[in-house]
């Protein structure tokens, strides 16, 4: 094992002054000490050398100590022949009707552009429930009439399908529409879909942003605890008795995030 990991480590030695490094096929401006430029794309660099081939195919080779610094072009990812598409939006969502919810959500979807507007993929979200105790039925098995907390222990975490449309090529800053479509099973049981639209903002070589308004909607059961002598009343394990209500929650939300 040892010779093994010597051999590699000298492979690593050998190769490292061909590498390309991380600046690599970059568009770039290397500004030398003597006060000229060479702009062209860096097919090499190590820290002795780097090596440019300017617009016209010419090739120079520069010694690090002639270079004072080297300027980068931002480089935009190419939306058409680029499919794949990764999400990751982060929000806050807040709850209308009764009874209702307020959550912070994270989201995420994975899968490719089938043309250069239309995206269709899949994805999976945490939905942090806090609820609007005042919205939901009061629970009838204390002396006085309590607030029923339906205790949203562990958080929503739905799984859905999203189809997305952008009015434009994702080259340019364009608006889009979107709509997931899925459901929980995790933790909670019940429907979820999510229309939404939004703003791209155009990427550079690494990732693009997006922000966004929806609404979501999620339907799920809690317990409302009562007495045991209402009808309809299941026992606990507690020792209580609850009715096992459904709901649907409604919610509109802000999002931002990220594309890559």
């Amino acid at each position: 094992m040892k010779n093994l990991i010597l051999t590699l480590m000298m492979a690593v030695a050998i190769a490292l002054p061909m590498t390309a490094g991380d600046d690599a096929g970059k568009k770039s401006t290397i500004h030398l000490r003597n006060g000229n430029t060479v702009e062209g794309t860096i097919t090499a660099r190590n820290d002795q050398q780097v090596e440019i081939v300017t617009n016209d195919g010419t090739k120079y080779t520069y010694s690090m100590t002639e270079v004072d610094y080297i300027d980068h072009q931002a480089r935009k990812k190419n939306y058409d022949t680029a499919k794949f598409r990764g999400f990751i939006d982060l929000g806050y969502s807040l709850g209308v009707g009764k009874p209702r919810n307020d959550f912070w959500l994270i989201e995420t979807s994975f899968g490719y552009a089938i043309t250069p507007k239309a995206y269709l993929g899949a994805g999976i979200g945490l939905h942090s429930f806090k609820p609007v105790l005042s919205t939901y039925p009061m629970r009838n098995d204390k002396a006085q009439p309590e607030e029923n907390d339906p205790n949203w222990k562990y958080p929503f975490i739905p799984l859905y399908l999203e189809g997305r449309y952008s009015f434009k090529n994702e080259s340019q800053n364009t608006p889009w529409v979107s709509l997931k479509v899925g459901a929980t099973f995790i933790n909670h049981n019940g429907f979820y879909t999510s229309p939404s639209i939004g703003y791209h903002f155009k990427s550079n070589q690494f990732f693009s942003f997006n922000v966004g308004v929806g609404y979501a909607l999620h339907t799920a059961h809690y317990k409302l605890w009562c007495t045991g002598n209402t009808p309809g009343a299941i026992p606990d394990t507690s020792g209580s008795s609850y009715l096992d209500r459904s709901a649907t929650f409604h919610n509109f939300f802000l999002k931002a995030g990220v594309e890559f």
